[in-house]
């Protein structure tokens, strides 16, 4: 089996332990890159301008739309304009439940758009299986 490399880019250190009980549970093998905020993501991410590579290449990104010292859309705008992260799904994990977010996100590049559930097995079991989904897609 192989380790899905995931990228997580949230604020609150209370999702990223929900978001890390849900991959296993979901029984993903998964090495986790936590950010909590975009310009960190996208400094790693992305590299130096310039740069010919990313310092690595995730299987998978989750993003907050809110975290500090960013905002989800611009973050999501420019690792979609990096070539080096084309290939890369997408997904907003976000409280956020306007359909305008979700559609705006769509247009941007994001392939799933997931709303927090409040319940804690909706939770898990909601971003488990869309993980697992991604990184059979």
């Amino acid at each position: 089996m192989t380790t899905a490399q995931i990228v997580l880019i949230e604020d609150n250190s209370a999702d990223v332990l929900l978001v890390e009980m849900a991959l296993k549970e979901a029984c993903i093998s998964y090495e986790l890159t936590w950010f909590k905020n975009g310009q960190d993501a996208l400094a790693s991410l992305c590299g130096a301008e310039g740069a010919t590579s990313p310092a690595f290449h995730p299987d998978v990104i989750l993003l907050d739309l809110n975290t500090p010292k960013s905002d989800g859309f611009e973050v999501l705008g420019k690792l979609r304009q990096n070539p080096y992260l084309a290939d890369v799904p997408i997904a907003i994990i976000t409280s956020s439940q306007a359909g305008s977010d979700k559609r705006r996100t769509s247009l941007m590049g994001a392939v799933r758009y997931i709303e927090k559930p409040s319940d804690l097995a909706a939770f898990l079991t909601t971003v488990g299986q869309a993980v697992r989904e991604m990184l059979h897609a």
